[in-house]
């Protein structure tokens, strides 16, 4: 089982503020490959991959991890983080409690965002619930062929690895190279007309990014507003 996630980053036009109004605006898909039945919930495991959005010619590094296991509503779930690195803008950081399944992360019981050199803040629920979700679209995609086993030599270290094919519910085509000794996610490599995504780095103890204690986001922005005006 394959699975394209196509994330949307809550990206704050913290620039000029008009009238004392605060631009708050959901930004564009970020989309990679990870596939379901590779993907491990390992706490400490990360990786490193640099994507190209073919859609948008847009390059940036991703680095996700997936951290401390813990129950909610008596289910299993993981907190994972995910730190995107434009091109240009700054980064963000964007944590997930996501409930564990077999073919990988399932639905998100809690959402935390901070941009480089701002507080973290809390995403409200109506961001992630329900069909329109404007935080974390998860789409399936099945394998339909495993094209040859291969070993190769990454970063010193013997891997090896299924070269694969897959077709999502629209009927794309996407390409892999993925490995379950890649943790967390399983991928080498994955190409679809849409997005390149290239393993950059791995390995363990990886530890969260959030700097600081989350803040409701509402006041969050109201703090913006405040600083905005003072300048």
């Amino acid at each position: 089982m394959a699975m394209l996630l196509r994330f949307s980053l809550l990206i704050f036009v913290l620039g000029s503020i008009a009238g004392g109004a605060l631009a708050a605006d959901i930004q564009g898909q970020k989309p990679f490959m990870f596939i379901g039945d590779t993907f491990q919930f390992v706490p400490g495991a990360w990786t490193s991959y640099y994507i190209h959005d073919k859609a948008k010619n847009e390059h940036y590094i991703m680095h996700m991890a997936t951290l401390e296991r813990t129950k909610q509503d008596g289910k299993p779930c993981s907190w994972m983080e995910i730190e995107m690195l434009p091109e240009n803008g700054p980064a963000v950081v964007t944590r997930l409690l996501v409930e564990e399944t077999k073919q990988g992360p399932g639905d998100l019981q809690d959402v935390i965002v901070q941009v480089k050199g701002y507080s973290p803040f809390t995403v409200p629920r109506k961001y992630y619930e329900g069909e329109n979700k404007e935080v974390g679209e998860f789409r399936t995609t099945q394998i339909t062929k495993r094209i040859v086993r291969r070993t190769f030599q990454l970063s010193g270290r013997s891997i090896s690895a299924w070269e694969v094919e897959a077709v999502d519910d629209k009927g794309n085509i996407s390409e892999a190279i993925v490995s379950e000794q890649i943790l967390p996610i399983g991928v080498i490599m994955a190409e679809t007309n849409q997005v390149g995504m290239y393993l950059k780095d791995w390995g363990m103890s990886a530890k969260s990014k959030i700097d600081g204690a989350p803040m409701n986001f509402y006041l969050w922005l109201m703090m913006q507003v405040g600083a905005g005006l003072t300048q």
